[in-house]
């Protein structure tokens, strides 16, 4: 989405920019060009797009989040366990504390900071391993909403489209959201 907001940016540009020399060589050109230039000086046809929506009703992305979370379930469930474990052990040592021997006290520090160690790594691993996937995933859907985005807009003949995000105000008219979400639903 990152490469259709710079690409809508820059369209955003070189539509001023056309704008702006058509107007000053407008002044400067002969009267039999004039249809020539108001064709340069048209206002671009602008459409706003809300991708969240869009993302949430993608059937593929719907999709994707259930198999992320299929696959990374069972990584949860250990550290889950692990937590539970670490809170026994935890508990078990503040309230024995004072009757267990020195060896027994030692023994479960070291369970404990061992277990501590463990679930630090494993949540390391598991945050670094989803945050890939999920980008990886992402990437992938993106790639797709950015092409429906361009079909809808070579169909509307639309010049520029912006995120609702990026937008203070637009009108209902222009906004394409649903005929994108229509467009994802049937390439799905």
């Amino acid at each position: 989405m990152k490469k259709l907001t710079l690409a809508m940016m820059g369209a955003l540009a070189m539509g001023l920019a056309t704008t702006t020399f058509a107007a000053n060589t407008a002044a400067a050109a002969p009267a039999n060009t004039a249809p020539v230039a108001a064709a340069v000086t048209a206002s671009p046809k602008i459409g706003v797009i809300e991708l969240g929506q869009v993302l949430k009703a993608d059937p593929q992305m719907q999709a994707l989040k259930k198999q992320l979370e299929a696959q990374f379930k069972p990584r949860m469930d250990k550290m889950t366990a692990l937590q539970a474990s670490l809170k026994a052990d935890s508990d078990k040592m503040s309230r024995n504390a004072s009757v267990m021997s020195a060896a027994d006290k030692s023994a479960l520090s070291d369970k404990i900071s061992r277990e501590q160690r463990d679930l630090a790594r494993m949540q390391q691993d598991y945050f670094q391993d989803a945050k890939t996937a999920q980008n990886e995933a992402m990437s992938k859907v993106l790639k797709r909403v950015d092409a429906v985005v361009a079909k809808v807009a070579q169909q509307q003949n639309l010049d520029l489209i912006f995120q609702r995000e990026n937008v203070a105000y637009h009108s209902a008219r222009v906004d394409i959201t649903q005929a994108v979400i229509a467009q994802m639903k049937t390439a799905s």
